[in-house]
């Protein structure tokens, strides 16, 4: 048995800390707001900012740490941890994690090193840059990306969220006025998905595939949220990609993790995701992320079958082991405050069953636990996930229960309703 630090507070670390604790180790949580579920199976926990890193490595005394969230890997949680504590980190350190908090740093990194997935792109210091790129790519379909971390809500993308050049303009300055650049790229249309690897840096062997829902509304209609719910197939795979395109995409992740090493003379070590597209021309990269997926670490970690503890220490002994999953499908729906994301109803009682009551996973996400119950904020409240032989029965258990939960709450209805029909 280990003694386990876990950071953060959202639906993903409580996915990491039910896995942690499934294994039989003692789990110590530190975060920025009580979430119920993660308290109720820690052996102590801390509420503090997750950038008080000194508070963080005075809390307790443990074997390794656990982060969660892109925040605080950006800042350099890792390289305090590994430096103060010297025990095993699960993430990359500083200088590895602008693969996900630069975007100008990720396409540059890709680009320089001739790394396939690259879609055309201008990391641009100026209106006039923007202007020079839309006339040399000839058309205004593109993606206007921030250059800082926006959890997710960040990307505007023509046609979806701007329709004219004026539009695009606007929002590009708006970008350069806060942060001094801005990425321009063409817009890609396709197949959206997410490809998960754990890697000691040399070595990476990736968890099943995942595909998920970014808008707000049923039919992928609305603006773009973290995430409304995500699926997996029994066989790990997706139905619309080749092995072909599975293994360019892997190659993708390969190359990059090959480039990181070269270009900051260190291995990534951690999680990298790859949100990755199937387009008419082929896999592209839309964006990489230095950490587990919110909801895709529900789907992969409630299939894991290899001690997540064993995971870390294996990493950091670049002695990475081969992780296995379950062969099983699953359905992950978010229950979210009303209005979300643009005027969330914050501050609103709901109630939850038991977890007797229920056959499917609940993960507290964004909520409030208090003295008369638990309260939504802002963003996502709560996933429920249904894990079965097949998605259209995982999608069953999945929505069978999360009609158990009340409140001012939506979701959306459908969520993998597309693979239920085809009869996966």
């Amino acid at each position: 048995m280990s003694k386990v630090l876990i950071v953060g507070n959202g639906a993903r670390e409580h996915a990491i800390a039910k896995t942690v604790h499934r294994f039989g180790h003692e789990i110590y949580a530190v975060m920025d707001k009580l979430n119920p579920g993660i308290a109720k199976i820690s052996k102590n926990y801390l509420i503090c900012k997750l950038s008080e890193f000194e508070k963080i490595t005075s809390f307790e005394s443990v074997d390794l740490a656990i982060i969660g969230p892109e925040a605080p890997l950006s800042i350099g949680i890792v390289d305090y941890l590994e430096e103060h504590l010297e025990i095993p980190v699960l993430g990359p350190n500083k200088m590895n994690a602008r693969i996900e908090s630069s975007k100008a740093f990720c396409r540059t990194l890709l680009d320089e090193n001739q790394i396939e997935g690259n879609p055309q792109f201008c990391v641009c210091t100026s209106l006039d840059d923007v202007k020079a790129f839309l006339k040399d790519l000839g058309s205004i379909e593109v993606a206007v990306k921030p250059d800082v971390l926006t959890g997710g809500k960040g990307v505007k993308v023509y046609g979806d969220h701007l329709n004219t050049e004026e539009e695009i303009l606007t929002y590009a300055e708006e970008r350069l006025k806060s942060d001094g650049l801005v990425v321009i790229e063409e817009k890609l249309v396709g197949q959206e998905f997410t490809l998960q690897a754990f890697t000691d840096g040399t070595h990476f062997y990736v968890m099943p595939l995942v595909r998920d829902y970014k808008r707000a509304y049923d039919g992928d209609k609305g603006p773009n949220t973290g995430s409304m719910g995500s699926y997996s197939l029994e066989d790990h795979t997706l139905p619309y990609l080749s092995e072909t395109d599975i293994e360019n995409a892997k190659k993708i992740i390969d190359k990059t993790l090959k480039a990181l090493k070269k270009e900051n003379d260190t291995p990534y070590k951690g999680v990298l995701y790859g949100q990755f597209i199937k387009t008419e021309k082929g896999v592209f990269l839309l964006e990489f992320n230095s950490r587990f997926g919110d909801p895709e670490a529900m789907n992969v970690l409630s299939l894991l079958k290899t001690d997540l503890v064993d995971i870390t220490f294996s990493m950091s002994e670049k002695n990475l082991i081969r992780p296995e999953f379950e062969t099983l499908a699953t359905v992950c729906v978010y229950l979210v405050p009303e209005g979300y994301p643009i005027k969330p109803k914050a501050d609103k009682k709901i109630d939850v069953p038991n977890e007797n009551e229920i056959n499917a996973e609940l993960f507290y996400a964004s909520v409030e636990q208090r003295k008369d119950g638990i309260y939504t904020s802002k963003s996502r409240a709560i996933a429920v996930l249904g894990k079965a032989q097949s998605v259209s029965q995982a999608r069953e258990l999945a929505y069978k229960d999360i009609n158990k939960i009340t409140g001012a709450l939506y979701y959306r209805s459908d969520i993998a309703a597309e693979v239920a029909v085809e009869g996966n």
